[in-house]
């Protein structure tokens, strides 16, 4: 199945409620899935699919959020973003990279265009999710985030970063 077309930005996505929205006004840096346990629970799903962007490029319309800040089994630590009235997981804001943001990309609104060019801690995968044939496999988690940008860059073109911190979360 081909891969559909990603817009042009801006892109924008919301809670549940509809108290929080946002727009990121740039095109992804990386578009993956997460299989691993922490993202499992946050989701209530198998994986999530998440949108890697300049931190920079996230604006929203001010409406309170909740943070909870999340050590990793690397040690690092992640902000996580929610809507304080209604609990969606809208993004994460990773503290060893601050220039980037990871939006969970079932909060666009047109979440359609975001199809995973890599998958991480695939070895924590549910059985029978199905990965892309053109998407790269990485057993954990990634040692920086530039091997998910340049999956991203290779199969969607763009996605090149300039300076900046590279630590995966």
């Amino acid at each position: 199945m081909p891969r559909p077309p990603i817009p042009e930005p801006p892109y924008e996505g919301g809670c549940l409620c509809g108290a929080v929205r946002y727009r990121l006004n740039d095109r992804p840096l990386a578009v993956y899935a997460c299989h691993c346990n922490d993202c499992k629970k946050l989701s209530g799903a198998t994986n999530i699919r998440v949108v890697l962007a300049a931190r920079d490029a996230l604006s929203y319309n001010g409406a309170e959020l909740a943070k909870y800040r999340k050590r990793a089994d690397s040690g690092r630590e992640i902000d996580i973003l929610r809507c304080a009235s209604c609990g969606v997981r809208l993004w994460h804001e990773p503290l060893s990279a601050p220039e980037f943001v990871l939006i969970a990309a079932g909060t666009l609104d047109q979440p359609g265009w975001a199809a995973p060019a890599a998958h991480i801690w695939t070895e924590r995968a549910a059985p029978g999710i199905a990965f892309e044939e053109d998407a790269i496999s990485i057993e954990g988690q990634p040692a920086n985030r530039q091997m998910l940008i340049d999956a991203f860059a290779k199969i969607c073109g763009n996605g090149s970063v300039s300076g900046g911190s590279q630590d995966a979360r």
